[in-house]
Formats: C-alpha cells, sequence, structure tokens
C-alpha cells in the first residue's frame, strides 16, 4: 500500500512541474581538468537552467548545489550497479549519497540506475540486466528511509527497439522485450517517465541512412516520411514515436516520455561543426518551448540536454566525436548561440565565471625531422595519455601537416601535465614558445587550473597558515 501511495505522489511530482517543459543539462565529468562546481552551479544559475543531470554519484561535488534548488539527478553507472543489489547495500549507498545531501538542502529528485542497460550498439560493453532488481530493491529501500518523493529510472537508448523506416513497425526488440516489459510494468506502477537517450544526427547518418537535413527541424530538404495518416519532417518527432508505438504495443499507451540526453557533437563526425549545432538546438529549443509534442505524444516534454562540457578522457572506441558533445569547451567557454531560457534569443549563453587558465605556454615539436620514426613514437605516447580527437579525419585540426599534428600532440600531453617542462622533452624533440600556434579552426588549447588544482593548493595553503 505504501509503495502505491508512493507511486502515486511521485506521479503528482511530475505532472506538477510539467504544465510547460522544462530543459536541464546532463554534467559528465570526465576531463582532464574538471570545471570547479561552484562554477557550474554559477552556470547553471546565471543561464536559468533548472535541473541538471549528473553522469555520476558525484559524491564528491553534490553538495555544493545545496540551497540552490537545482533539481539534481545523480546517477549509478553500469559497472557499479551491484554495489546496491541487496536491501542492506542499498540502504547504506541511499544514506551516504543521497540522503545526507538532501539533509544538507541538495534538491536531489531523481536516481537513475544505470545508463542504457541493454544497449546492444555504443554502450554494449557496459551491458547489465540486473538493473530491473535493483531498481526495485533502491525503490523499497527509499520508500521505507522516507524519500519516496526521489524517483528511481533507468536510461535507454533508441537500440531497445528494432529501428525500422516508420514509427509503427517499431518494437522492442525481441532478445530484451521480457526485461523491457518488466521495467514498463514497474515505471507505470511508480508513476516515472520513460527516460529515452537520443541522438538524431547518428540515427539519421549511420542507422537510417536519411539526408541530413532531416536531423533539423527546419528541416529544407522536401524529405519527409509518411507512417499512415502522420507526417514526419524531422528525426526527433520520428524517433519519439517510435519509443511511443513500442511503449503502446507493451500495454502502456499514455506512458509519460522524459528525454534523458539530446546533443549535437561539435567535432569528430561528419556534420558536427558548430553552425550545426547551433541550428540543431535553436530548433529543438523551440519545439520544447511551444509543448507541442509529437504527432503520437502531444503535449510538454522535458528534456535534458547533453552536455553541459566537453570530456576529454570520454572513452572515444565508438568515434571521436563522444567527447565533444559539450555546448560548453573543457575550459568553461561556451561553443555557440543557444537560449536556455526558451525565449528564442539569439546570443551567447552566459560565460563560465573565475576561470583560472595556465599561463600561454604550448610545447611544440622542434621541427628536427632527422629521425621522424622516434618522433612518430613519441607522438603516439602523446595521444595516448592526451585528447588528439580533433586530429582526426574530418575533424577541426584534420588537416594538419604531419609536423603540425606532432605539435598538436605534444602540446596536449603537455597541457594534461600541467604545463610541467619535463612534459614537453619527447627525447628533444619538444620546446616551450609562447607564440599561440592554433590555425584557422584548429585551436591549440591551453588548460584550465582544474577543481582538482584549485583544492590542493587550498590545502597546501592551509598547511602553511
Amino acid at each position: 500500500m505504501r509503495l502505491i501511495t508512493m507511486g502515486i505522489m511521485i506521479m503528482v511530482l511530475f505532472m506538477t512541474r510539467s504544465v510547460n517543459s522544462f530543459v536541464g543539462i546532463t554534467w559528465g565529468r570526465q576531463q582532464s581538468q574538471q570545471l570547479v562546481p561552484s562554477m557550474v552551479v554559477d552556470l547553471l544559475l546565471q543561464n536559468k537552467i533548472p535541473a541538471l543531470r549528473l553522469m555520476t554519484s558525484a559524491s564528491d561535488i553534490v553538495q555544493i548545489f545545496s540551497a540552490t534548488n537545482i533539481s539534481i539527478v545523480i546517477t549509478l553507472t553500469n559497472r557499479n550497479v551491484n554495489l546496491i543489489n541487496r536491501k542492506d547495500l542499498a540502504y547504506a549507498w541511499i544514506n551516504d549519497k543521497v540522503k545526507l545531501p538532501i539533509n544538507k538542502g541538495v534538491n536531489i529528485v531523481e536516481l537513475c540506475i544505470g545508463a542504457e542497460p541493454f544497449s546492444n550498439t555504443f554502450l554494449k560493453d557496459a551491458t547489465n540486466y540486473q538493473v530491473v532488481n535493483v531498481i526495485s530493491i533502491v525503490r523499497e529501500a527509499l520508500d521505507e528511509m522516507n524519500l519516496g518523493y526521489v524517483s528511481t529510472t533507468t536510461a535507454h537508448g533508441m537500440d531497445v527497439i528494432t529501428i525500422a523506416k516508420v514509427p509503427s513497425k517499431s518494437d522492442f526488440r525481441d532478445d530484451i522485450k521480457g526485461l523491457m516489459l518488466e521495467s514498463l510494468k514497474f515505471f507505470n506502477r511508480t508513476g516515472t517517465p520513460f527516460l529515452l537517450n537520443m541522438f538524431p544526427i547518428q540515427m539519421v547518418k549511420d542507422v537510417l541512412n536519411y539526408p541530413i537535413e532531416f536531423t533539423f527541424f527546419d528541416n529544407m530538404s522536401n524529405f519527409k516520411i509518411q507512417d499512415g495518416n502522420v507526417t514526419y519532417t524531422n528525426a526527433v518527432e520520428l524517433m519519439i514515436d517510435s519509443i511511443v508505438w513500442a511503449i503502446k504495443k507493451a500495454g502502456y499507451p499514455d506512458m509519460k516520455i522524459m528525454i534523458g540526453q539530446i546533443g549535437w557533437p561539435t567535432d569528430g563526425y561528419p556534420y558536427a561543426n558548430l553552425k550545426n549545432a547551433e541550428r540543431f538546438h535553436k530548433g529543438l529549443l523551440k519545439f520544447i518551448a511551444s509543448n507541442k509534442g509529437t504527432p503520437l505524444r502531444p503535449g510538454p516534454i522535458d528534456t535534458y540536454l547533453h552536455s553541459l562540457s566537453d570530456e576529454t578522457e570520454f572513452p572515444t572506441k565508438f568515434g571521436a566525436f563522444q567527447r565533444h558533445w559539450g555546448i560548453y569547451e573543457a575550459d568553461g567557454n561556451p561553443k555557440y548561440k543557444i537560449d536556455f531560457s526558451l525565449q528564442d534569443r539569439d546570443e551567447y549563453p552566459t560565460q563560465a565565471k573565475g576561470i583560472v587558465t595556465m599561463p600561454n605556454r604550448w610545447c611544440m615539436f622542434d621541427g628536427d625531422k632527422s629521425n621522424m620514426d622516434l618522433a612518430k613514437k613519441n607522438y603516439n605516447i602523446a595521444c595516448e595519455e592526451a585528447d588528439c580527437t580533433k586530429l582526426e579525419q574530418g575533424a577541426s585540426c584534420g588537416v594538419l601537416s604531419d609536423e603540425s599534428k606532432i605539435s598538436y600532440a605534444f602540446n596536449a600531453y603537455f597541457q594534461k601535465n600541467k604545463q610541467s617542462e619535463e612534459y614537453c622533452n619527447f627525447n628533444g624533440l619538444g620546446k616551450i614558445t609562447t607564440i599561440n600556434p592554433s590555425v584557422e579552426k584548429c585551436v591549440f588549447p591551453i588548460e584550465i587550473l582544474s577543481f582538482q588544482d584549485q583544492v590542493a593548493g587550498n590545502a597546501m595553503i592551509s598547511l602553511k597558515i
């Protein structure tokens, strides 16, 4: 009886806050130099972003959001799901990661248990079929700890369905249909929306093989998809309604859908650039602000944009673009115009305040071509440790000469290691310069003073005092 009551409470919560669509943002922290959390709080407040989906449990930084009224979602990654696969383990985890921050004023509204746990594409190595059971355990523990208002869910990608050319032909994959039905039963019982991660650029280019114009709301081509009496002129509505059809076939025609991640990469992928990212988000935010929904799911659709900043250490097994979803650069500077307030203003978002950059110093290849095998060996070593994804074919630095690419790699390694001079040696082939080597669209970055560095610096000051 108590579980049913809590489920009703959660359903009322979602219905109350969804009279109009809200736009939140995700924040992953796989960066060589992480943004200071207080700067992120300021970015969200200045840009009037009401909700943040943290891609980890973020126990080291979540308390900085106390008293901000920003809605926080924390994530238990797939590899850690089994940490709370028993009630006693769930109690301990929730007490530390959820109850303690809430008691200190953090507005935690949701726990995301796992990330695309049934994926068979980009996250297939992280498949975790225990998620459904763990979500139920966590739900019970939350209710018993008087935290029934904190919802529990998991995020699913588009690959949980068999992709069809028209939405009405979509259905959940046969190999996971039982698990999906069990998940939907839980979501329905607790009043939790279906959380969908979607990236139209990949779907249109790599899966459906449709014209890239179909990804944009202001589609300037004649391409469209007809499904019965419904016409689709953009991929976002088609993708959402494909999921709607699968959920409908499973017996839940009215289940709410929330977008857990949607975005556009700016590098490392065909059509991934600033111009297209700005255009895509402009159309997307106008669509969200309209509250019109899709042909099969009219009404507000709450959405989390992906993501706040680039992640220079995100795994690139499935493409360099995985490090370039950020609306902001890794140093906190906005890449393109976007209006989080949903008023369609033509302006850049607020810049991060208080960013401290390292000195204007770069590490370069000294130009000695007498032993290019040694130079290439050092290039490979640098790129194994630092982010060289912008050097790939089609990326913003992909047109550099071989010598300049070596310089880029040397500098990336040098910056990641906080400009320590020994990290610009490379068997005598590296040299430090104060002349910016950036060319056209290819920027040789200077790292920021990271959260970890500032914490360490403050600790040293405290010790001296």
